[in-house]
């Protein structure tokens, strides 16, 4: 049975009307927009490029770059069989598992002509990781997955623990508005963790979490712990990350160049700020008038966006926990995979892990 998506409004009396699909054929614009906006995977990608010719003939339609310095397949399906996607997908990622350090620099320079590590640097603000393309994921793009496929590709996640996955994406009209719905075939977070068994650390179950606080930046950690928040903001691939964050998530909050000030457990999804409350009053009401999250410009939906914590312990930012070489990174919310840091915190914070 193929799998598409439905939307309905819920109307007057609770009754539901369904919400028509676009009858304009959207895949070719597909590419363009994951190439101007990657967060629409819901994933925090780097283009390589589009069209990449492969040594062995093929182009694969985008070649994308993770935080940890994976690439990742982008295959959209268009007209293509279910066999034919698919097959040409494994090709590719035959290709792409040799690929080198310096065949990824030189590939992105040809295709973006410049440096691949202050690229990465500018948009990850990290300095690009030693060791390239340890992993690697597909990516295939569709407005619905039939049967076929997604045989396929449940049989290759689920026997041969391939980080392969499915996107399709619909269009509705409501009002004269287009909206874009997508979803995923499978969790993707669920698939990651699969595929990355005897490939990296086993994740401990708990987020690590970077406060993003700055001189430049209106962030305080005593704000943090007086609204019961974590927060981000100022782009797609910020507050998309602080949205992975779901009810029962735990935590370590850190702050760059200090250290881990507190642990605790997600409550409600990240809003936008404008939105935020505690004991049922809007927190930015209660801010200073001359507080920076008032100004027009965090009123919009690209400014700071807060989810919802339940702190079970926090330190002043001077006590800050640390120890030398302690795991930190600059993304805002990554699995904490470091088992050396975890065992450190789970004793600074006093973590009864049976009942945490």
């Amino acid at each position: 049975m193929t799998i598409s998506m439905n939307l309905w409004c819920i109307g007057e009396k609770n009754t539901l009307k369904p919400v028509p699909k676009s009858k304009v054929n959207f895949e070719n614009d597909l590419e363009e927009w994951i190439l101007k906006d990657p967060t629409i995977l819901n994933s925090d990608l780097m283009i390589i490029g589009r069209q990449i010719h492969t040594d062995f003939g093929g182009y694969i339609d985008i070649l994308a770059l993770d935080a940890d310095g994976d690439l990742a397949i982008i295959e959209l399906k268009r007209d293509k069989t279910p066999r034919d996607v698919v097959a040409q997908c494994l090709d590719y990622a035959s290709w792409i598992s040799e690929l080198n350090y310096n065949r990824i620099t030189d590939l992105y320079k040809k295709y973006n002509g410049k440096n691949l590590s202050d690229q990465y640097q500018e948009f990850f603000n990290e300095q690009l990781p030693e060791s390239l393309n340890e992993n690697h994921q597909i990516v295939i793009v569709a407005a619905s997955l039939d049967d076929s496929t997604e045989r396929i590709i449940q049989y290759l996640s689920d026997k041969h623990s391939m980080n392969i996955n499915a996107v399709f994406f619909n269009i509705f009209e409501l009002n004269g508005t287009q909206i874009l719905g997508r979803s995923w075939f499978k969790d993707p977070e669920i698939i990651e963790e699969k595929a990355s068994i005897g490939k990296r650390a086993p994740w401990t179950g708990y987020w690590f979490v970077n406060t993003g606080i700055r001189e430049d930046r209106p962030r305080d950690w005593e704000l943090n712990i007086k609204y019961s928040y974590m927060s981000a903001g100022n782009g797609p691939r910020w507050i998309n990350a602080i949205k992975k964050l779901s009810p029962g998530d735990k935590l370590f909050a850190y702050i760059a160049g200090t250290g881990y000030v507190g642990y605790g457990i997600v409550e409600e999804e990240a809003v936008h700020v404008s939105e935020y409350q505690v004991d049922g009053e809007k927190m930015i009401d209660d801010l200073p008038d001359e507080h920076p999250w008032k100004e027009q410009k965090y009123a919009q939906n690209d400014g700071e966006w807060l989810a919802k914590i339940n702190w079970m312990k926090t330190f002043p930012r001077e006590e800050a926990k640390r120890i030398p070489n302690i795991f930190a990174n600059q993304n805002v919310v990554c699995k904490l995979r470091d088992r050396r840091t975890f065992d450190f915190l789970v004793k600074e914070f006093d973590i009864d892990q049976e009942n945490s």
